[in-house]
């Protein structure tokens, strides 16, 4: 359907058609949906340029990455402590008893929870 001059504008501005959008077309200006597009359409390659960026530059020394845990394991699912992949080591663990309901992770380098696994904050 096509909008005369005085209905109101369809971008609603509350503007008259005339004073507003039909004005901009007139001066070459206006639809901004070409852009829009175009700015879609270089950012979704973009995406897809880091991804395929990001996956050619793995590294190629038989680690993959544990998005579950956030850090590198080996290819065949040990994981890998930060010190140790230096040092090619596991880091030991510190003097003393452990603390209560606590077990060293020589491939983390820190203390677990005996019952979760899950890390402690110490």
């Amino acid at each position: 359907m096509k909008v005369g001059r005085n209905d109101p504008c369809t971008c609603g501005s509350g503007r008259k058609f005339k004073h507003c959008c039909e004005r901009a077309r007139a001066e070459g200006k206006g639809d901004w949906s070409q852009y829009a597009l175009w700015a879609l359409a270089l950012a979704f390659g973009l995406g897809i340029g880091g991804l395929v960026y990001g996956v050619a530059r793995a590294p190629d020394d038989g680690r993959v990455w544990s998005a579950e845990h956030g850090h590198w394991h080996n290819a065949d699912g040990t994981e890998i402590a930060a010190g140790a992949r230096a040092a090619g080591t596991l880091t030991p663990q510190p003097p003393g008893p452990a603390p209560e309901g606590k077990v060293w992770s020589a491939e983390h380098g820190h203390w677990h929870d005996a019952v979760t696994g899950e890390a402690s904050p110490e």
